[in-house]
């Protein structure tokens, strides 16, 4: 991962977090999942149109990643749901999908 000099950060609870890392993996289909980073820029991307940002006068994001801490933040919220079994971790790539990086996917259990 690139970290950029002003990665976003983000002002959501934990709670409310938990439930949008849910609600985005809820929203892929159970093949092919999502990935960390494409949850990472999902959750960017509702955090902007939520206006959960730290810095609400940055109108433009030169970023693409969301701060360390919030990605260990996304990380904690992602295990919690596995250990509650509503998420499961897909491990490997596959050709029939076009994941050639190898990148494990999170899935709706």
């Amino acid at each position: 991962m690139n970290y950029d000099a002003n990665p976003i950060h983000i002002l959501y609870d934990n709670e409310t977090l938990k439930h949008l890392v849910e609600v985005i993996i809820e929203k892929n289909d159970t093949t092919s999942g999502t990935t960390f980073l494409n949850l990472c820029h999902l959750i960017r991307q509702q955090a902007i149109h939520d206006r959960a940002l730290a810095d609400l006068e940055n109108t433009v994001y030169t970023s693409e990643e969301l701060a360390p801490e919030d990605q260990v933040r996304v990380s904690r919220m992602l295990w919690e749901l596995i250990w509650e079994h509503k998420v499961f971790l897909l491990f490997g790539r596959s050709p029939l999908l076009g994941l050639s990086n190898g990148e494990d996917r999170f899935v709706k259990y």
